[in-house]
């Protein structure tokens, strides 16, 4: 299926999203749909087809599974609207034929992800990059999971690196490469943390960022200040397609993709480095998911949001929200510890360089 999804990108300039996509391409917001639309569970839901397959954790595989199970569906006007949004979205050209072949025939993308296949994430991810952050080249995006994802899937072989950095600029490989390792210090926590609490003038004062790659613990680097600013609003056209449709003033406080992205998007706003056009504001939150079920059985929708009493259900609605987030904070590490990769990170300013590490602790 992967292969045959990677033809179609190299054959066409249209790609089939979901409307959860298409609303977030064609709106460029980060919003949550509470009254716009209803979760359903999907009984067919398999945890070991996804990038989460190599998650050890019970209580992180069945928090995952319990929101990954649910699937969404809209109200006719909301899906009329977002259509006719998406419709008025610029179609660029076809996606570069050497490189597509080279990760049809060279890598393995055959996962789904969060929601869809491995490729729907990547082309989503593209596509945005390509109409709202269009200075910078949107094919890092495209390329960003192919040294490695957070669940230590390698859809690239270390081998197989300078076939990759032959067909991209040296600058796109440098985010490409950067990409899983800087991933995993955001999501960890102590990265955002030293970023949150730097005043406007020492984050202007940063100059690029020493890590190692997550692939072969490499040590790397984002030599510049450029650099950084840029791959962080990469990083958080990224996050943008992992937060939850619903009830996001719960969800701020114990997902850890929601609060990775309300962090990173006010780390940006303060260093005025928001480069990419992506709306968000924290005080306009909506109902919570509840209110939503509400709104679906008044109306006598027989696709009502539909919940089982399992562990993840019980997790998300009872174990306090530091528990949970730390659950998912604690894995990262552990990912990084099974392959030897270490998380320490050292920020280069202009008067010094401060070095700090996520490796786990506990």
């Amino acid at each position: 299926e992967s292969g045959d999804r990677l033809q179609k990108m190299g054959e066409s300039r249209y790609y089939h999203h979901n409307l959860v996509r298409k609303a977030r391409l064609g709106s460029g917001k980060a919003q949550e749909y509470s009254g716009e639309v209803a979760l359903v569970e999907n009984p067919c839901f398999d945890l070991q087809a996804t990038i989460f397959r190599t998650l050890e954790s019970p209580l992180a595989r069945a928090s995952i599974h319990a929101r990954l199970k649910m699937e969404p569906y809209w109200k006719e006007s909301i899906i009329a609207a977002i259509e006719e949004s998406y419709k008025k979205i610029p179609r660029g050209p076809r996606h570069d034929a050497a490189l597509i072949k080279f990760m049809h025939e060279e890598c393995n993308f055959a996962m789904e992800h969060a929601d869809g296949s491995f490729m729907d994430h990547l082309e989503f991810c593209f596509e945005y990059s390509k109409i709202h952050f269009a200075k910078e080249s949107p094919r890092v995006l495209l390329l960003h999971s192919i040294l490695g994802v957070g669940t230590n899937y390698f859809p690239c072989t270390v081998d197989k690196i300078p076939i990759l950095q032959n067909l991209l600029t040296p600058l796109e490989m440098r985010h490409v490469e950067a990409f899983p390792s800087i991933l995993r210090l955001i999501l960890r926590g102590d990265f955002l943390n030293k970023l949150n609490a730097a005043t406007f003038d020492e984050l202007s004062a940063i100059q690029g960022i020493d890590f190692f790659r997550v692939i072969d613990n490499k040590p790397i680097s984002l030599d510049s200040a450029h650099d950084f600013w840029v791959h962080l609003n990469y990083q958080l056209i990224h996050l943008l397609d992992f937060l939850p449709l619903l009830d996001w003033k719960t969800a701020a406080a114990k997902d850890i993709f929601l609060a990775c992205f309300i962090a990173l998007y006010n780390i940006l706003h303060k260093a005025k480095q928001l480069q990419v056009h992506l709306e968000f504001h924290l005080n306009e939150l909506g109902s919570s998911s509840s209110d939503a079920n509400a709104n679906a059985n008044a109306n006598n929708n027989t696709n009502a949001i539909s919940y089982s009493l399992s562990l993840g259900s019980l997790i998300a609605n009872y174990v306090p929200a530091p528990i949970q987030m730390g659950i998912g904070r604690r894995q990262v590490a552990k990912f990084s510890k099974q392959i030897g990769h270490s998380l320490e990170f050292t920020l280069r300013t202009t008067t010094t360089c401060t070095t700090s590490s996520s490796n786990i602790q506990d």
